[in-house]
């Protein structure tokens, strides 16, 4: 019996020890195809946690969260002026997160970078879709804590996540999606992961009409108290959408003015600035490349509008708002005027 045993953990252990060199095999020859262990359901959220472990030198001081919304239209060069420097502006989002996943991911940085003093968040209706029946937890915190900054040996978490049809899914496409400005997995030095996509490769704008859920405004409001009782500023831009899919679907604009006015009105005690505008005027149909999502080109437009938005609020900081001028007034009248009429 004890043969038996001994027999059954000495082919586990050899198992694993060729699993181990098989990986590191694989990880000498094709380095550039070899995906990150797969601690999370989204490859590119495991890509994000590799770039971490890659550039300890990241320190945030601003930190940019949320779905692709923020991963996809943040230019970081435009936040080094106000963060204090290249490495102390992060870009930590990544895709298809609702927005009280969104709060899970971002807890997970504020446990990690202590110095983070704002964090930027860019949202539209696709984040506000369903916070009542997906979980919020997005992966183990603690296991990427040891994979990113106590810098586990890599292999353990190849091991203990082993998913070797998602491995091999992965392995195939991944140097062609890293590819700079047109690969969905490209990362660049900030973390941004930047698109602009030929015309002949547009999809169209692959959104139809969107019912926001309650319970998604409720989530943005805590993460707003939250963050307050930290200590920590929140910029909350709502970007510019499509003129087609705003043509197309007229009650997007004011499903997204509305979630910013109860946005504003629940958080006008917090460190919350909102900056609205679903439809500024300067961004025309060739600047996006589906409803929700702008070209690289334009995404730096955007974040330099963003950037000098923060760089005012830190000048203005501690002083008081003018009687009657509420953030979101004081911030985009692209919906202030339409909530106006509406209200």
């Amino acid at each position: 019996m004890k043969r038996f045993a001994l027999g059954i953990l000495v082919g586990c252990f050899g198992l694993l020890g060729s699993l181990a060199a098989v990986y590191a095999m694989l990880a000498f020859l094709l380095p550039a195809s070899f995906p990150a262990p797969p601690l999370t359901r989204l490859a590119a959220l495991d890509e994000k946690l590799r770039f971490l472990r890659e550039h300890p030198e990241i320190d945030p001081r601003i930190l940019a969260v949320g779905s692709s919304i923020t991963w996809r239209q943040l230019a970081g060069n435009s936040f080094d002026r106000a963060a204090g420097g290249r490495r102390h502006f992060l870009n930590g989002a990544t895709v298809s997160l609702q927005i009280h996943q969104t709060g899970d991911l971002l807890d997970f940085y504020l446990d990690n970078y202590p110095r983070v003093r704002t964090v930027l968040i860019m949202a539209g209706l696709p984040d506000f879709t369903n916070c009542s029946t997906e979980p919020r937890a997005v992966f183990d915190h603690a296991a990427a804590r040891a994979y990113v900054f106590q810098r586990w040996p890599a292999a353990w978490f190849y091991l203990r996540y082993f998913s070797p049809q998602r491995f091999a899914r992965t392995a195939m496409t991944l140097a062609e999606r890293q590819t700079p400005l047109t690969g969905d997995l490209y990362l660049d030095a900030y973390g941004s992961g930047p698109l602009q996509v030929p015309d002949e490769s547009k999809r169209g704008l692959r959104y139809q009409a969107m019912e926001p859920d309650p319970a998604c405004v409720t989530a943005l409001v805590e993460l707003s108290e939250a963050l307050n009782n930290r200590g920590v500023n929140l910029v909350l831009v709502f970007p510019p959408l499509h003129p087609e899919y705003r043509r197309a679907y007229p009650g997007a604009v004011s499903a997204t003015c509305r979630i910013a006015r109860d946005v504003e009105m629940a958080t006008r005690r917090h460190k919350t600035d909102l900056l609205v505008l679903p439809q500024d005027a300067g961004f025309a149909d060739e600047d996006f490349f589906d409803a929700f999502h702008l070209q690289y080109a334009a995404a730096q437009r955007l974040s330099a509008q963003v950037a000098r938005r923060i760089e005012q609020s830190f000048a203005s900081a501690g002083k008081a708002r003018p009687a009657g001028e509420t953030q979101l007034r004081h911030l985009g009248r692209s919906c202030a005027v339409n909530e106006a009429r509406s209200l």
